[in-house]
Order: structure tokens, then C-alpha cells, then sequence
């Protein structure tokens, strides 16, 4: 594999971090308005683009390392290879924040349905 073929497979990985984050912002914004049928439905989305990554990711560790040692690859090439990984480490970890924020609105969904079940159990409804 050549510092092209890497770089590819990086702009490819990056795009997917840019669809996981559309996907996931999403969600968040299903969950804000409450909306658990829409939020459930973009998560077999989510799983194909997390194959994707899946995918790149076994397959491109091992060639950054072969391009790493390889003398013929210049310093530029590198420089862009460290700078794509740095991007992709971000939206990486702006993905998880989402889900982070996303996890935590769920949570209080459901905290909010147990109180609308206690208080209908309360009032003798069932």
C-alpha cells in the first residue's frame, strides 16, 4: 500500500465520521422532542456506516504502519496522514459526545414515564 492508497482510505474514513455524526445528531434531535420510534429507526442506519468504519479500520492500521517505515514516502505525505488520523480522532470524539448527550436524554425519558406510570398506578387507573 502507498501513502495515496492510505490517504483514500482516510478521506473515506472521515466521510463515514461525517454521516455517523449527521446520523447521530439526529437522533439527539429525536430524543429531544421525545421521538423513540425515529430515533430506533436511524440506528440500522448508523449500523451500516458502523460496518463501514468497521471495515476501513482493520484495514488501514496495518498500512499506515507499512507506510511509516517506508523511506520512500515523504515527509508531506506523512504530515497529511497525521493531520486526516487527528480530524478523524476529533469527529470521533465529538460522535461519542453526541451519544453521550443521547444516552443521557433517554434516561430521562424514561425516568419521565416511570413517574406518568407511578401517578397512574396512584390514581387507580389500572
Amino acid at each position: 500500500m502507498n501513502a495515496i492508497g492510505v490517504l483514500a482510505a482516510l478521506e473515506k474514513e472521515k466521510s463515514l465520521l461525517e454521516d455517523m455524526i449527521c446520523l447521530a445528531g439526529e437522533q439527539l434531535c429525536h430524543l429531544e422532542h421525545d421521538d423513540i420510534d425515529a430515533f430506533d429507526a436511524l440506528l440500522d442506519q448508523r449500523s451500516k456506516v458502523m460496518a463501514g468504519l468497521t471495515a476501513i479500520d482493520e484495514t488501514l492500521a496495518p498500512w499506515i504502519e507499512q507506510i511509516r517505515t517506508d523511506p520512500s514516502v515523504s515527509e508531506a505525505a506523512m504530515k497529511q496522514v497525521q493531520t486526516l488520523n487527528d480530524e478523524i480522532s476529533c469527529m470521533a470524539n465529538h460522535i461519542v459526545l453526541i451519544d453521550e448527550a443521547a444516552c443521557n436524554r433517554l434516561e430521562a425519558i424514561k425516568n419521565e414515564q416511570r413517574l406518568e406510570l407511578r401517578e397512574i398506578e396512584r390514581r387507580g387507573y389500572c
